[in-house]
Formats: structure tokens, C-alpha cells, sequence
């Protein structure tokens, strides 16, 4: 359940005790072939997720207030949930149009769906960063599995720059669920391993690259174990983004902070969605 971020006593600082290090996605000189493997299997294991249905409450509400049927979905990856999303959308009667974008942008991924699953979501070729969003891109911001990227004056920025033009915000991350989650993290690197050698036979377009650095050379799957450890680390708490959106407070725009269902027993969505009144 939501509750009122300004009504919360916080601890000492959960910004400071937050783990800030480097992951290899993030790195521009990542080779794109590294990145394009890597944000294929992102996007695979995506798909095989759950529980996504438990946010369409959370988008009608700041949609419906922020007055807009447009989603500007920043850190797209390989497309992320919203394949899967839009369906719910439909079920719900909520009519959303969705551009995709990405600082390194991968269009060809949405390609791989087929014409019906993907009506109503474009991506867009041209890099757009969280940081710096283009004007021209109007509706609610959302960002799926990626604030965890931006350190705190980053992701403050982010979200003052939609308090001041008055849209939405979604910030949605899968955080680990006690008493389980923590044994997942130290697990972590070892499934996230076995389960690259598993699903890359089943993720497409099956290249020869892809087998290359998977299997005979397996640099990919080993820096995506690197990747995973440290996202899990750097995710926001319910805390932490208390924090951030402490000083952002207005009486014309709400802030909402909670957790949602995954209906596993591994994972939480941790959000963070505000929206102008």
C-alpha cells in the first residue's frame, strides 16, 4: 500500500548507505555487441516475469490526473514489460500509446513481436537521455528496472525536472523480498549463470556471436552476473526515495511510495509514482 512520504519519520540518511558501484551496461565503451546480447537476455527473462498486472491501478490513477493517454518510457532496454503491460491496458479499458527510448537505443528489439502485440508502442531510434529529456516527448515518464543506474543528484534531478513541467512519473524496480531475497543475492551469480546457458538456445535471432560469447567464450554472461549483484544492491528503498522526493514536496503534486506484488515469493516491486494535482 502507498503511503505519505512526508508523514514517515526517516532513519539517518538511506541515501549515504546506499551502494553506488559501476555496472558494465552503463560503461560507454561497452562493446554494442556485448550490450545487444546482454539486453536480449534482459529482455527474455523480462517476459518470463509476473505480476505486472498488480501496477495498471498505480499508471490509471497518475495518468487519469496528469490528463494524458501518452507513456515516455526512458531506459527501455530491450522493451522491458511492456509488451506484456499493454495487454493489461487493454484489459483495464485504458487506451495507452507508449514510445520506448533508450540512451542506446535497440528499435530492432520490438521488432520481434508481432504486429498485434506491439500496436501502440514505438521505439524510438533516437538516444534519449532520463536526464535530459526532449521536450517534443510529452506524457507520463516511466522507468522500469533503471532508476537503480542514476546516483542520488541524478535521480533527484530526474524527478524534479517532472514535478517542474508538471507530468507523471513511474519508477518501478524489483527488490528483493525477505526472508528469501538475500539468500537469492548471494546466490545470484551462479543462477544468473545457469539460466544464460539454459535460455540462450531459446532466444532469438539465434546468432552465431550470441553462442560465441555465451558459451565458447562466456564474457557476457559473466559480466550480466556482475550487472545483476550490483542492480540488486543499488535499487532505491522505500527510504531512500522518501529522501529524494523530500525536498520536491508541493501541494499541487503528489508523491506515492510503496510496494506491489511480483507473486513470487523472491521479489517486490518497490514504486515510486507522482503525478500533478
Amino acid at each position: 500500500m502507498p503511503y505519505n512520504a512526508s508523514v514517515v519519520k526517516l532513519p539517518k540518511s538511506q541515501l549515504m548507505k546506499r551502494v553506488h558501484l559501476f555496472e558494465f551496461m552503463d560503461l560507454p565503451w561497452y562493446p554494442h555487441l556485448f550490450r545487444h546480447i546482454q539486453t536480449d537476455y534482459l529482455q527474455f527473462v523480462t517476459t518470463l516475469g509476473a505480476g505486472h498486472q498488480n501496477l495498471v491501478p498505480l499508471f490509471a490513477k497518475a495518468l487519469h490526473h496528469a490528463g494524458t493517454t501518452e507513456i515516455v518510457d526512458l531506459c527501455s532496454g530491450g522493451t522491458g514489460p511492456w509488451i506484456h503491460l499493454q495487454e493489461y491496458f487493454k484489459e483495464a479499458d485504458l487506451c495507452i500509446n507508449i514510445k520506448l527510448t533508450d540512451k542506446y537505443p535497440s528499435p530492432e528489439a520490438v521488432q520481434m513481436w508481432s504486429n498485434t502485440a506491439r500496436q501502440g508502442i514505438e521505439y524510438l531510434s533516437e538516444p534519449v537521455d532520463a536526464t535530459d529529456v526532449p521536450g517534443h516527448l510529452k506524457g507520463m515518464r516511466t522507468l522500469f528496472e533503471g532508476f537503480h543506474h542514476f546516483k542520488p543528484e541524478q535521480a533527484r534531478s530526474i524527478l524534479r525536472d517532472a514535478v517542474e513541467k508538471r507530468v507523471a512519473i513511474g519508477i518501478f524496480e524489483a527488490s528483493l523480498k525477505p526472508p528469501l531475497g538475500p539468500i537469492l543475492l548471494l546466490l545470484a551469480p551462479i543462477t544468473t549463470f545457469m539460466s544464460y546457458l539454459f535460455l540462450t538456445p531459446f532466444i532469438k535471432p539465434r546468432t552465431l556471436s550470441r553462442f560465441l560469447w555465451t558459451y565458447l567464450i562466456p564474457i557476457v554472461p559473466l559480466a550480466t552476473c556482475w550487472d545483476g549483484v550490483i542492480s540488486l544492491l543499488r535499487v532505491y528503498s522505500p527510504q531512500a526515495l522518501q529522501e529524494l522526493t523530500a525536498p520536491l514536496q508541493r501541494e499541487d503534486y503528489v508523491w506515492e511510495i510503496g510496494q506491489a506484488s511480483t507473486e513470487t515469493p523472491l521479489f517486490v516491486f518497490t514504486y515510486l509514482v507522482g503525478y500533478p494535482v
